[in-house]
């Protein structure tokens, strides 16, 4: 490549050109594009609240389904606490062998 020569770089996505020096591989500048039809379609106020209300309701639903897993779960530790108890209990209290008392 040429000594300080520039790169054009088109992004696909916003349809925007960057600049890179070819030596240093350094973003130069960006020009986003210029033309409206390529940017994103701007959203009223209205849209936006209902956008933010539908997303708070997801949170809350899933704060919700979150918050009974966790009674569940603590409904399961303790159920297994309990059958874990009483295999304690009905086990006798002697210790298990040395292994040198076989010899």
């Amino acid at each position: 490549m040429e000594k300080g020569k520039k790169i054009k770089i088109v992004c696909p996505e916003c349809h925007s050109e960057i600049i890179v020096d070819s030596i240093s591989c350094k973003i130069l500048y960006h020009e986003p594009k210029k033309n409206d039809e390529a940017s994103p379609k701007k959203k009223s106020i209205q849209e936006l609240l209902k956008e933010m209300a539908e997303q708070r309701e997801k949170t809350a639903a899933r704060f919700e389904e979150e918050k009974e897993a966790l009674k569940h779960r603590s409904e399961y530790l303790e159920k297994k606490f309990e059958e874990i108890k009483k295999h304690v209990e009905t086990n006798d209290n002697t210790p298990p062998p040395h292994p040198f008392d076989y010899d």
